[in-house]
Order: C-alpha cells, then sequence, then structure tokens
C-alpha cells in the first residue's frame, strides 16, 4: 500500500493537496533537482518540482524519489495529485485510476496560447520556453516516447482536457503534431470537434525545411522559435481572428460533449476487474463497466433492497443497463468473462437439478396411476434452476415467477434487437409489456392474465426481481431509442445507458499480448470469488434487520444523505426550461433514483452496511454519464435532421470539387439537397442561419448573389 494511504494526525487519508504540502520542493539550480531520474532523462522544466523522498510502494510497483504534479480541473483547482517515475506508469491520487483533469507549468491566461501534450518530456521542454503548458496525464506519460499515433481512449483523455480548458474559458489552445499524424482521421476530428489546433512539427520557413522535436537534442530556444512561428503561420481564419467570427453551433444540443466512462467512480474491486476485461478482451472500458455492473446487480437483487424516500422495506436494486456498440466490439466475450462466476455456479446448480430430475423419474416410475397423481401432487417435479435468460418474453417470465420456479432474474443479451425487434414490442400487446416490465423495476411484482380456457396459468407475483443487460449496434437500437412510445411509458428512462467509442482498427496484439491468460490475472480471480462467496447465499450482518421479503434495506449514512439531496437538486435544477436536460425530463427524473440503487450494488458488493459518501458519489457520476449519453445520443439524431448542417456539408463538398470558395446563389438553388432545392423559403431561412452563425457570407457581385465560405472551413477540411 502507498504510504500517500496511511492516515494523517486525524485519522483520515491525506488530501491531494497534503500529498503535496508534504513533498520536498526542489529547484532547478539544486543538485538533488539535476540529478533526478525524470530531470535527467527528459530535461529540465526551468520549474521547481515536488518530490517524494524515499520509496513509495503502489500495489506491485515501486517508485523511488517520484515526482508529484498536482492535476487541477478547469478553474486551477487541485483536485488530485500524480505520482510520477520514469518508466512506469503514472499513478492517480487518490482513485488510482483516471486523471479527471491535467497538470500544468506556466501562467494560465485566457486568451494567451496553452500548449497541450500528452508526453512528460514534451511538456518539461515546452515549460523551459516560458509557454503555458498543459499535460494530459495518460498512462504513459513519463515512459520513453514512441512516435505512434495515440489510441481512441487517448484521443478522449486529450479531448476531455481540451473541453475542461475551453468551457473555463482558454481560447488559445493548440496541441504540437508530428507530420505523420496531422492528417490521420482522428486528428483532424479533434481539431474540428474543439477549439484545438493543430501545429505540425514539420514547417517550411523561407526556403527551409525542418522538422522540430519535442525530445532529444533540442533546446528550449528551438523549441520556442518553433512555436513562434508555428503559431503566427496558422491561417488567419483562424476562429480566434474576428475576420469571420467564432462558428456558433448549428443546433443547440451541439454543446453536449462525449465524456469518458466514470471508470474511477465503481469500487475499487470492480474498477480493477473492468479494466482486467477490458485490456484481456481489448474492448471499451465503458461496455465491460456495464456488464460487471450487470453481473453485480444480478447477484445483489436477490439479498438486498435500495432506500427509498417513502418506503421502510425499500425497493429493488436491480438495474435495467443499455450499451450500444458495434459489431466486432466484443460484447459478447466481455459480458461472458463478467459473468463467469454466476455461470459456473447456475452450471453446479444445474447439475444438481438433473440429478434431482432422475431420481424423481425413478421414483415415480415405480407407482401406480393414482399413487402418482399423490406423489405428483405432493412432490412436483424439480424447477430448473436457470435464472440469466438472452431471449424470453414478459409472458414466459411471468409465468416463471408466478408459478415459483424463479425469483430472481437477469435478462441479458449481445442482441437487443431481438429483444427491442421481437413480437412482444412490436405487437398489440407491447403496451402491457412495458408496464410489466416498469412494475417489475418499481415495486418487483408481476401480473400474468391467461384466457378463460387456461385460468390455472393465470396469477401474481411478489417480491421478485429482474435485471436487464442489454447490448446492440446503433443501427438495431435506433429506431427504439427514438420510439416516442418507449419513451413516454417511461421505459427507456429506466435505463442506464452508456455509447462506447468503437475500438476498431486499434486492437493491434503482441506476442506477450496473446500469452496473457486472464484466468491468471489476480484482479479477475478475485473479482470472481467475490461473485462466487455473494452468490453462495452469504448471510447480511446481525444489526442489520431483514425486510418481510426476506431482503435487507441498505440505508444511507448522514453523510451520503446529503449527497443525495445535493444531486437531486442539481438534476432537478437542470431540467428548468433552456438547460441541459430541458428535453430529457422523464430520463432525469430517475436520476436520484437510479444513483441509490446503482448505490446500493456497489455496497453489498464492497461488504458495507451502509451506502456511504463515496459509494453514493460514484454512483451519480455514472448515472450523470448516462444523462450525457441519452442527452448526446438525441443530439446524433437532431444533427441529422438538420437543414443547415445538411446543406453546409453540401456546400464544403461542391465547393471542393469544383476548387472555388464561392458558388453562385443560383446553382445552390436549383442543386442543393431537398427538401431546400424545391421550397426558396426553406432555403432562404438555413442561408440566413448559416450566414448569422459565421458558416457563409451572401456578397452582390453585378447583382449577382453568390455564397462564399468561411475559409476556416475549406482549410480544415483540405488538411
Amino acid at each position: 500500500m502507498s504510504k500517500h494511504e496511511a492516515p494523517t494526525a486525524s485519522g483520515n487519508p491525506k488530501s491531494p493537496l497534503e500529498i503535496i504540502t508534504d513533498a520536498q520542493v526542489l529547484k532547478p539550480q539544486s543538485n538533488q533537482y539535476l540529478t533526478h531520474d525524470l530531470i535527467v532523462c527528459f530535461g529540465s522544466p526551468e520549474q521547481p518540482i515536488y518530490v517524494d523522498v524515499g520509496e513509495v510502494t503502489i500495489g506491485n510497483q515501486q517508485y523511488i524519489d517520484p515526482l508529484l504534479l498536482p492535476i487541477v480541473n478547469g478553474s486551477l483547482q487541485h483536485i488530485q495529485t500524480s505520482i510520477l517515475s520514469f518508466d512506469k506508469s503514472v499513478y492517480i491520487y487518490p482513485d488510482g485510476g483516471m486523471a479527471k483533469g491535467f497538470a500544468y507549468f506556466g501562467e494560465m491566461i485566457k486568451d494567451q496560447p496553452i500548449i497541450i501534450t500528452h508526453h512528460l518530456e514534451a511538456f518539461f521542454k515546452v515549460a523551459s520556453t516560458g509557454y503555458a503548458v498543459a499535460l494530459v496525464l495518460l498512462p504513459d506519460v513519463c515512459k520513453p516516447l514512441e512516435h505512434k499515433p495515440l489510441n481512441t481512449y487517448d484521443f478522449k483523455q486529450v479531448e476531455y482536457v481540451v473541453n475542461q480548458l475551453s468551457n473555463a474559458g482558454y481560447t488559445a489552445l493548440y496541441m504540437p503534431t508530428r507530420p505523420e499524424h496531422i492528417k490521420a482521421d482522428e486528428y483532424v476530428q479533434l481539431e474540428q470537434n474543439t477549439p484545438l489546433r493543430l501545429l505540425n512539427q514539420y514547417m517550411q520557413v523561407g526556403d527551409s525545411k525542418f522538422l522540430t522535436e519535442l525530445s532529444g537534442d533540442n533546446d528550449h530556444a528551438e523549441v520556442k522559435a518553433f512555436l513562434d512561428e508555428a503559431i503566427r503561420a496558422l491561417p488567419k481564419t483562424d476562429p480566434l481572428s474576428n475576420e469571420w467570427g467564432e462558428l456558433i453551433p448549428l443546433n443547440p444540443s451541439n454543446t453536449v460533449e462525449s465524456t469518458p466512462y466514470p471508470i474511477n467512480s465503481l469500487p475499487n474491486l470492480a474498477r480493477q476487474a473492468i479494466q482486467a476485461i477490458a485490456e484481456h478482451v481489448q474492448a471499451p472500458i465503458a461496455m465491460t463497466a456495464q456488464c460487471v455492473i450487470g453481473a453485480m446487480s444480478h447477484i445483489a437483487q436477490a439479498r438486498v433492497n435500495a432506500p427509498h424516500p417513502f418506503k421502510t422495506q425499500g425497493e429493488p436494486c436491480g438495474l435495467f443497463l443499455l450499451t450500444e456498440g458495434q459489431s466486432g466490439s466484443r460484447k459478447s466475450t466481455s459480458r461472458d468473462m463478467a459473468d463467469r462466476a454466476i455461470i459456473q455456479h447456475e452450471r453446479e446448480q444445474y447439475e444438481e437439478y438433473r440429478k434431482e430430475v432422475e431420481q424423481h423419474k425413478t421414483l415415480l416410475a415405480g407407482l401406480e396411476r393414482k399413487e402418482k397423481e399423490i406423489f405428483l401432487k405432493e412432490s412436483p417435479p424439480p424447477s430448473d434452476p436457470i435464472s440469466r435468460y438472452s431471449d424470453i418474453t414478459l409472458e414466459a417470465i411471468a409465468g416463471l415467477y408466478v408459478d415459483g420456479v424463479i425469483s430472481d432474474a437477469s435478462i441479458s443479451s449481445d442482441e437487443a434487437g431481438q429483444f427491442f425487434g421481437g413480437n412482444t414490442m412490436k405487437s398489440d400487446t407491447r403496451n402491457h409489456a412495458l408496464g410489466g416490465y416498469a412494475k417489475l423495476f418499481d415495486d418487483g411484482s408481476v401480473e400474468r392474465t391467461r384466457s378463460k380456457s387456461n385460468l390455472n396459468g393465470s396469477g401474481r407475483a411478489y417480491d421478485v426481481r429482474l435485471t436487464f443487460n442489454l447490448q446492440g449496434q446503433h443501427e438495431v437500437l435506433s429506431d427504439a431509442l427514438k420510439d416516442p412510445v418507449l419513451r413516454g411509458q417511461g421505459f427507456l428512462p429506466r435505463f442506464i445507458l452508456t455509447i462506447p467509442e468503437n475500438l476498431a482498427g486499434t486492437r493491434l496484439q503482441t506476442a506477450d499480448k496473446q500469452a496473457t491468460n486472464a484466468s491468471l490475472d489476480q484482479r479477475l480471480i478475485a473479482y470472481w470469488y467475490r461473485c462466487e462467496y455473494l452468490l453462495n447465499a452469504t448471510p447480511m450482518p446481525q444489526d442489520i434487520e431483514k425486510g418481510d421479503d426476506g431482503r435487507y434495506v441498505l440505508y444511507m449514512d448522514n453523510d451520503a444523505k446529503q449527497i443525495d439531496l445535493a444531486f437531486y437538486n442539481e438534476i432537478e435544477r437542470l431540467q428548468a426550461k433552456g438547460e441541459r436536460y430541458e428535453y430529457l425530463q422523464a430520463f432525469a427524473s430517475r436520476a436520484s433514483q437510479l444513483a441509490r440503487r446503482l448505490a446500493t450494488v456497489f455496497a453489498y458488493f464492497e461488504g458495507l452496511e451502509k451506502i456511504d459518501a463515496k459509494t453514493l458519489q460514484g454512483a451519480c457520476d455514472v448515472v450523470r454519464h448516462s444523462l450525457g449519453e441519452w442527452a448526446r445520443y438525441a443530439d446524433i439524431e437532431s444533427k441529422e435532421e438538420s437543414d443547415a448542417q445538411r446543406l453546409i456539408q453540401w456546400l464544403i463538398k461542391k465547393s471542393k470539387q469544383q476548387n472555388v470558395d464561392k458558388l453562385a446563389y443560383s446553382y445552390i438553388q436549383t442543386s442543393c439537397p431537398r427538401p431546400m432545392q424545391k421550397n426558396s423559403k426553406l432555403l432562404e431561412m438555413v442561408i440566413q442561419q448559416l450566414e448569422d452563425s459565421n458558416y457563409i457570407r451572401v456578397d452582390l457581385v453585378t447583382k449577382k448573389r453568390l455564397v462564399v465560405l468561411n475559409p476556416f472551413l475549406l482549410e480544415k477540411v483540405t488538411k
């Protein structure tokens, strides 16, 4: 364990600020500074540094005299501390996982250049030039620099930091980029989707061409000269200039940004399992997280209830989870690995069930007819213990509940299209099915009404539980997620949604990677053991009272209650007119409930007797992420339907084809996309919108109207 996790004099873990305060400050002139391994390897940033003198052990990693860098948010508030040592993965304190901000050197001024980098050597070199520089703390930030493009996850982290700075009002954001990367789609999209400008490290000044590396022997004077010239050489169409004005988003919802899945907000054991599955399967973190949460929900719903503000018995803690993933994104493998202990548990139960069936048949075979009737009445055949289903109707699962065959179940499938596209969700009984699933979610009850000719199958069941863990492709889910009935009846708002990044093309194998065995990964072994332990009807502590349904209610402690209240009020305010969730009220209104249920699942899995503040805060982070995904999903659909977006894309395409920066208005009238081509008033309105948003300008030349495109748009697409 790290000495940073040792308690302070007050008995509490140290804060990130206390970690820095307790460290030794080394100045550039001191011998300790000059001989520090990171300074020797990467050069001097000409800034004082914080060093934790001695040996620090974190997990199985040893850090000798590690460098400590404060991590700040967009307001420059110190929120975490990074622990760095040469050739080792960066460690983030607290949480140990992803940084929630960035490190920086220099004076951060809103309208002055800030250089963004993702490697410690470049960070040091830029800092020595006098430029303000922000460091994106990727895992390999202090390992030897490899000139390879960033992967999808790393791009998300860079984008996250850029948006933090932009939202805080910093307007001059630049990132040096190697020439072989700068034209890659991911880098172009990063520049198109954020205020960031890329600086090509391969430049031509006069007749001279040169490549400036931010590593190796280049001194601070050479790096400063490169930055000065690269920023000066940017096209005057830079949106920071007022020649055209800043581009205004064409849809208000375009302000919704994708955010990384809050992996650091999950309990430690679950988080490590999620990261391990993602590494072995090479699947997105968000996808493996949903799979692990689905497994935890399946286990917890049978044992505990979530706290409810008006019900002393609480409410079900079973979760509805939905993950959108492309074909080949490793949905099945991720789910199977997360569910391994549950699958093995059910297999063992099934073997016992088969033995009981054979024994029952043997006993039945030696009886006469009347004796058989009496025997079957007193000793009905044993029931199949399976409780995980990939494709089952409400009618069928309700029958199992009513007949007492099962009391806890999961519908878990990586083919969500089978569920949303099945007969139940398309037929006249859809509204009944949606109501049935809602009842199962809300109070754990279900009713099955059969025809008069089959009344034996009718009945009700109480205190039953259901978890959904559905995964599917966008093409399959799109219509369902836009369905007003599924939204309006509150079915979809009960789901926690994530839309992971697509890792296709980045999942390259190495010999070392192929040799790894997930079954020997201690993170997964610990997770599977915990699942197995909880599946075997582990009793709760004696001082926790069991409810009438045989489950325990996990209540919130006082600190958690304060977070619950603050989260409720936060989401309620954001549903007001003009706020973020104005058009997501059905989803936002369930946020507090979902957070309490998710926190219950976390707390039970961790063995807590009460939901504490950290656990509830983590659940709130996941639900915020889900709301952002629902908002982003609506954003994607609105973009597809925007006439302004369609027209500007068409104008850019035609300008490129004809190698011009202006088009005749008459040509646009006769050739632009429908319905604008057939509706002159609509076209006039869309043209005006594009002009007001600084995308185009309409000039009158010799009585002929010309539509001139903002050169910044053409400069972006021709990079």
